[in-house]
Formats: structure tokens, sequence, C-alpha cells
């Protein structure tokens, strides 16, 4: 388990975060919920630098005889806390660039991580991991490193010995680094709460490059300057990611997902219908009723700005699931239940449960109650007791939902603060923010309700 400690970044003043196989951040408005993600997502998703003096006679012998051998229990031993603290102040002088501020807004940010080495070492045993670089017009290999599983040793083979040796030491660093912080270095993707606006105006974003490139063949302007406005992302790593994401939908729709099964339920529980993705647009079809487009057996094709928020908002959670989605990956989600009725809300708690049961860990940031009590419905049902096969059949849960409290993290921001909420199998997720003011609020409506009684009843 990763285990990531915070200090001043944004609001949050002081604060750590166990990643687990579903992760719930909570906390009111302007807490700094958001900033935590990209946080979080940034170090996922990010290749980093180090500098060990152990690297200098791996590549000799590279270079010398095209092969070499890693022991990577021994390696691990003595490299692995020095690299982790490396690698942690790295990411905190890159916060800058990860959010897209000015140069020094996040000097004062430390964003550090640590993972238990005897359970990092155990890992690397118990993976087979591979690992290519490929180059030139024939895509031909030219370096490659392997570990077969219940094995420590690493295997280096070097095809082309005119390879720079800075590029080299990258690669040889990059095999290493992933295998030995595989709990940190995943394939992460973030679904940002401003997601329904972006689905809808990705292409005209494109449209809008495209055009000034045009202009940039025709007039005699700072073309240097211009194409640095146009190249040079505006948005923080996150949203470009996602926009990114967005514009290979068309070619990714080709690849079919170890979970596509996941999508059925949001299908046919949430959305109603399915997607339709081509060069120029993205379509929602819904599933024909009854009384729906006679004899036809085509759903009609709608354009995606026509359709409901939720549609909107569920696009790439849905392509994700049933194009992308691989175990081991890691989904953040800012927001789950944006544009979602109740009913909904509690739905896609039960999806994402699906989700890290699968073994894609999951990591929300949400103000809702209705989710909160969705997951704890979730954990407490994880439990045995004698009604529960008879409680199950009078509801529309089913196992693969069910949350082991050890596998859930629930954390609180709070007077500037990350505090880890605490969870047992009972309750589920002891969620005081949203109790108190659900408290207030039934106390204030009850002393409204009974004034007005009593001043009617003496009238």
């Amino acid at each position: 388990m990763v285990n990531i400690n915070f200090e001043n970044l944004g609001s949050i003043k002081s604060g750590n975060i166990d990643l687990n196989n579903l992760t719930v951040i909570t906390g009111e408005n302007n807490c700094g919920k958001t900033y935590l993600a990209y946080a979080i997502y940034g170090l996922l998703s990010k290749e980093f630098k180090f500098s060990i003096k152990e690297i200098n006679p791996i590549l000799e012998k590279l270079y010398e005889t095209g092969k070499n051998v890693i022991n990577l229990k021994s390696f691990c031993e003595k490299n692995f806390k020095k690299i982790e603290r490396e690698i942690s102040n790295y990411f905190s002088d890159g916060l800058d660039e990860i959010f897209n501020a000015v140069d020094g807004f996040f000097k004062n940010s430390k964003v550090s991580f640590s993972i238990d080495s005897e359970v990092a070492i155990n890992n690397i045993k118990n993976e087979k991991f591979q690992f290519n670089i490929n180059l030139g017009k024939q895509d031909n290999k030219v370096f490659f490193a392997e570990k077969e599983k219940e094995s420590f040793e690493l295997s280096l083979v070097l095809l082309d010995k005119d390879m720079p040796k800075r590029f080299l030491e990258d690669q040889v660093k990059t095999a290493i680094s992933r295998i030995l912080f595989q709990d940190l270095f995943s394939k992460t993707i973030l679904l940002p709460s401003e997601r329904t606006g972006l689905n809808l105006f990705y292409k005209e974003l494109n449209n809008d490059r495209a055009t000034l490139i045009e202009h940039l063949r025709q007039d005699k302007i700072d073309k240097g300057k211009l194409l640095n406005d146009i190249f040079i992302s505006r948005y923080p790593l996150p949203i470009a990611d996602y926009l990114k994401f967005l514009n290979k939908t068309y070619e990714l729709k080709k690849k079919k997902s170890e979970h596509s099964d996941l999508v059925e339920f949001i299908k046919k529980q949430v959305i109603g219908g399915r997607y339709s993705v081509d060069k120029e647009q993205i379509y929602f079809l819904p599933y024909k009723s009854s009384k729906s487009y006679n004899k036809s057996n085509d759903a009609r094709k709608i354009e995606l700005h026509l359709t409901s928020s939720t549609v909107k908002t569920f696009f790439s959670l849905v392509f994700y699931l049933e194009h992308v989605a691989k175990e081991g990956d890691t989904l953040i989600i800012d927001e789950p239940e944006l544009n979602l009725h109740p009913d909904n809300q509690r739905k896609i708690a039960r999806v994402l449960a699906m989700i890290a049961n699968k073994g894609i860990k999951v990591l929300v940031t949400t103000h809702s109650d209705y989710f909160i009590r969705e997951i704890n419905n979730l954990i407490m049902l994880s439990e045995d007791f004698k009604s529960k096969e008879k409680l199950i059949k009078k509801t529309d849960y089913s196992p693969d939902m069910f949350l082991k409290k050890d596998t859930v993290n629930g954390y609180v921001v709070n007077n500037n603060k990350i505090e880890k909420m605490e969870i047992n199998s009972k309750e589920g997720i002891i969620a005081e923010t949203f109790d108190k003011v659900i408290n207030s609020l039934n106390n204030i409506n009850d002393e409204i309700y009974y004034t007005k009684e009593v001043e009617l009843n003496n009238e």
C-alpha cells in the first residue's frame, strides 16, 4: 500500500493518505480535495528520475557484453529508500508543472510517498515483468528488460550498442523504478469534475488550434510565440491528459477491455443505452422501449450535446471500462455523483465497488451522503449474518459489489488537515461531516414544524 504525505498543498497544511482498493476523500467546498486528486494523479502517472552510483557499472557491462543481470532483492535492500526519497523530491519540485501554475507557486509544498520495502520485495518476486524499447521505421527492438515470476533476477539486454549513454541510462532507470515501485507507477486516468463540458467541446478546442495553425501559414506574425501559445497546454496535467484521452477515443474504440462486463450495469441501470464514436462526434443510442421506434431494430442516434446531463457525464467512464481498463490501473474520479439523482448516486457507488473488486484501484472525491451511505451498505453486506441471503434477494445487490472494510480507506479534509475516518463492518465509514449537517437540518426542520403546529393550535 502506498502512503502519500502532503505538506502545504494549497489550503491543506498537513496529512497523509494510504491508497487502498477504494479510497474516498470528502470535505467541504474549497477545502483542497481536487488538489489532492490532481497531486495523486501526477505522482502515479509520471515517470521520475533518480541518481545512484550503482547504475554506472550496469551500463558499462551492457555496452561491453550486451547483457547484464541485476539481483533485485539485493539492489532493493541497498537502494530502495534512497530512490524513494529522490522520486519524492523530484515530484515536489514538479508541482508547478502538474498544476500548470506560475513558477514558485508551490515552492513551500511537499508531497512524498513511502512503501514498505519488504512488501515491495515480495511483490517483485511474485510478478512477471517485461519492458521493451523499439525504435526506427521498422520498429526494431533495441533494448529490453525481463523478469520471470518467482525470481529476483532482472535480465537486461542491449541490442544496439550505438544507443546514447544518457538514453540507455534513462531506460534502465525506468525499468528498475517500474518494477521496484509497481504499487506506485500504474496506468492512471482521472475523470475531472469538468468532464461534462470537456466531453462536449474537446473537438471544438482541436478545431480552434487547427485554425490558428492555418493562419500561421498565411500571416506575417511572430510564429514562434504563437506556436508556443498553441502547443503549451493552459491546463493542469490531469485536464490536459483527459483531453488527450478524448482525442484518442476513435482509435481506442477498436480495443476491448478486460472488464467490459462492468459497463453493462451502467448501460442498463443508469443511462439506458450505449455510446457510439466516430471521427467527428460522440453519439448516444438509447435502448428501444416497447413504445418507441416502430419496427426498427436500430436505436436513434442522438448527438451527445442533445442528451441528458447524466448521459454526458458518464461517457468517459463507460468508454474507459469498455475499451481501456486493465487490472492494476488506478481510476480517479472527481465527484462521481455529478449531475446524478440520489438513486443513481447509489448505483455509481456499486459500480465503483465492482471496479475496485476487479483489481483496479479507485479514488474518489465526493460531497455525497448518498454515495457514502451506499458504500457503507456494501461494507456491511461483506460480513456474514443469518438473514444475509434473504436480504440480498429482496434488494438489487450482488456479491461482486461487497467491500471488505480492510479494502476501503476514507478521509475528510477538515481545518486544513487530512483526517482518516473510522471504518468498521457494523456501520461502514463514520462520516461525521455529513452526520452533523443532516442532524442540524433535521433539528431545524423539527423546530420549524413544531413551532408552526403550536401556533396553529393556539389560534
